[in-house]
């Protein structure tokens, strides 16, 4: 099972000494969101991010997690992450997500998609983006894009080795469809909360270890061989933060992430036997990573 980190945004933590020591403390990977601000938590922006982690390690893998679809052109995010790959020296993975969260959109003057055309835009994005991965080019006129990069225009520093593509989703239609344009996939457990356009700590309380499993089975579907992830909220210890989260998840699945270390890993460890070889986790409360580290490592 490999273990990525994600930066706790909102904290006194700068990228670059925070990477460092995750790299020292033998994380897997460490990653970099793509948020304005969520609730009261406000974030730096996320390829600043994500080049100082790179920029400060040697050998830990750098990703973005995820890249915000509804903030960002494809073709943006393409250049990116071709520029980041150089500047990891191959280590970076290229996360983009549909994008869910509406009071960013609408406070940038943008208009909030409905979630069949979020998921419809993905798609786009992600066929437009795998293509200037792998070639610097893309033709490809569709219902949300129109992106004509052919003949003497190209992207830089495409390489024999483009950054894997890695894909979040939760609902049915998502898993489907990405699942074929990617290399890896990511199960967002929690994506029924995120729905409406803001966190619902009800509705991620009723996310069951079955239907975990049931997004699992319908990546399997489409493809035996791609890898397979997902992001969990966490927190370490038995102070009133964690405690409080646990207690709001109500005794669901995703409540057994939030506790003393040594239950934390056990749950952990669970997730491989349903094919799950990657976890992604981040801070629901401050201080998890480190208290988590010494069991995983």
């Amino acid at each position: 099972m490999e273990y990525f980190a994600n930066f706790p945004a909102g904290t006194d933590a700068a990228p670059d000494e925070w990477a460092k020591a995750k790299e020292s403390e033998g994380w897997h990977g460490i990653c970099a969101s793509d948020h304005l601000w969520v609730g009261t938590t406000r974030y730096p922006h996320v390829f600043v991010a994500a080049t100082q982690m790179a920029c400060a390690t040697q050998h830990i893998r750098v990703t973005t997690s995820f890249c915000n679809n509804l903030f960002r052109s494809p073709v943006e995010f393409a250049q990116a992450a071709l520029a980041l790959q150089a500047a990891c020296d191959g280590r970076f993975e290229a996360g983009l997500g549909a994008g869910w969260a509406r009071d960013e959109i609408e406070a940038i003057g943008q208009t909030y998609p409905d979630g069949p055309t979020r998921v419809s835009m993905y798609i786009e994005a992600l066929r437009i983006v795998r293509q200037l991965l792998a070639t610097g080019q893309c033709q490809l006129r569709g219902e949300h894009y129109q992106v004509e990069i052919t003949g003497e225009n190209r992207l830089a520093l495409v390489t024999d080795q483009p950054p894997p593509l890695i894909a979040s989703a939760g609902g049915p239609r998502a898993l489907r469809e990405v699942t074929p344009l990617v290399d890896r996939v990511e199960i967002k457990a929690s994506a029924r909360s995120t729905r409406m356009g803001h966190i619902d700590l009800d509705v991620m309380a009723s996310v069951t270890e079955e239907e975990v499993q049931r997004s699992v089975e319908r990546v399997r579907t489409v493809s035996d061989t791609v890898p397979i992830g997902i992001f969990l909220l966490m927190g370490v210890g038995d102070d009133p933060g964690v405690q409080g989260m646990k207690a709001a998840l109500g005794g669901g699945y995703l409540s057994r992430f939030f506790g003393e270390a040594t239950e934390v890993r056990e749950s952990l460890a669970e997730l491989e036997t349903m094919g799950i070889d990657r976890v992604q986790l981040t801070e629901a409360v401050p201080g998890a990573h480190d208290a988590l580290a010494p069991s995983l490592f």
